[in-house]
């Protein structure tokens, strides 16, 4: 190669940069994560208040790199488990918790996209 020419990206370079500003971008703002490890903020969704706390810059870092699929891509089901398992504290959350099961007698719960979009806007504050 010559001297001051770059190297062309290969499809692995190009599908992880795209994944990577996919994520990074919300409505045209970089993703910025300014709060620090531990920080809380309590939220009210449908009349429950859910307690969030930020994993710290690390965590949230590690989570950007586990939603991502095979191919590169984000995968929003990937994130709300991250989000289920790192952010949201209080009361502990997961699909069960939303949807129900009444064979476990555990009856849903509303407000699923309110809660992920605090939890999500929290994470990148």
């Amino acid at each position: 190669m010559q001297p001051g020419k770059r190297k062309k990206p290969n499809n692995t370079t190009k599908r992880s940069t795209r994944a990577a500003s996919l994520f990074l971008h919300t409505k045209g703002e970089i993703f910025k994560m300014t709060t620090k490890l531990g920080t809380q903020k309590i939220v009210e969704v449908e009349g429950t208040e859910y307690t969030l706390q930020h994993p710290g810059h690390r965590e949230a870092t590690r989570i950007q790199d586990r939603v991502q699929t095979g191919e590169g891509k984000f995968s929003t089901e990937k994130f709300y488990e991250e989000l289920m398992k790192h952010v949201i504290v209080s009361p502990k959350v997961n699909w069960e918790y939303f949807d129900g099961n009444e064979a476990k007698g555990i009856e849903g719960h509303d407000g699923f996209d309110e809660l992920m979009k605090e939890a999500a806007a929290f994470l990148r504050e």
